[in-house]
């Protein structure tokens, strides 16, 4: 089995899922959210921007957020919330792995920052991994792109949401909680 897994990210890292990325307009940042892994594969997942609202969608898609550069509280909503905190600079592409997790009724979601950078992982072998799942996500699965009803009912539908979950945030905040981070340095080139 591990010769099998090794030859399948050999043909990975050979095709090497060139996935041209889309680079944001001027003066803006982009940050895609993507789920490289099933788990959790038919729950819907709702991504926020502070108290915007972006949408929901499971496996087999992908978000990408086109925004204003500077600092954000990007968070998803399953049984659970997870936030980071962002900083984005202007012109830039960023990733957002989202991974389900084992939940008590439904799965949960972990929101990971993909950094581009090998020396961020434990071994070369596990960013590799990680790089070719996450553009495999991409290149393989369809873009969510909500319409701007879905926008608008998802805001009114989850407004108690948005402002229990940021209260949440600033009071773990206040408690000394900290949150993964998506630094300027993370952004990924094509």
């Amino acid at each position: 089995m591990k010769k099998i897994l090794i030859l399948f990210f050999a043909i990975l890292s050979i095709t090497g899922y060139s996935q041209e990325l889309r680079k944001p307009a001027e003066g803006k940042s982009i940050v895609y959210f993507v789920r490289s892994s099933g788990a959790g594969a038919l729950i819907n997942f709702k991504y926020f921007d502070g108290e915007k609202y972006l949408g929901k969608f499971n496996y087999g898609k992908y978000l990408v957020y086109e925004c204003e550069p500077g600092k954000h509280i990007f968070w998803s909503r399953s049984e659970n919330t997870d936030f980071i905190n962002a900083e984005l600079d202007p012109g830039k592409i960023y990733i957002i792995d989202s991974e389900g997790q084992m939940g008590f009724i439904k799965a949960g979601v972990v929101l990971v920052p993909f950094s581009p950078h090998p020396g961020s992982y434990k071994t070369p072998k596990k960013f590799e991994k990680k790089k070719a799942a996450i553009l495999k996500s991409i290149s393989e699965n369809k873009e969510y792109i909500a319409t701007d009803v879905d926008l608008k009912e998802g805001a009114q539908e989850y407004e108690s949401i948005i402002k229990n979950s940021i209260e949440k945030y600033n009071k773990l905040t206040a408690k000394g909680e900290v949150f993964l981070k998506l630094l300027p340095y993370m952004s990924y080139t094509n």
